[in-house]
């Protein structure tokens, strides 16, 4: 009983984390594409690596939905 306990806290720790990173760097990725927009020249990062990072985080926010919120599991059919 007590090893599910500690698994399950350790499950709910790494899927604390995983969102709170994700958090992070999307609020860092809109404030860096802002500035982007706002002067293009500001910024050493090429557009292709914006797209690239912006897939990347659209990615890591697909994972946190399926994995931490559950929104895509499967329901039993009740039939």
């Amino acid at each position: 009983m007590i090893k599910y306990q500690i698994l399950n806290t350790i499950k709910f720790i790494g899927k604390s984390i995983l969102v709170f990173m994700t958090g992070i760097l999307i609020f860092a990725y809109s404030i860096a594409l802002i500035e982007k927009i706002q002067r293009p020249t500001f910024k050493n990062l090429p557009t292709n690596e914006f797209i690239i990072i912006g897939i990347i985080l659209v990615i890591l926010i697909f994972i946190n939905l399926k994995w931490v919120f559950g929104i895509f599991k499967k329901k039993p059919n009740d039939e």
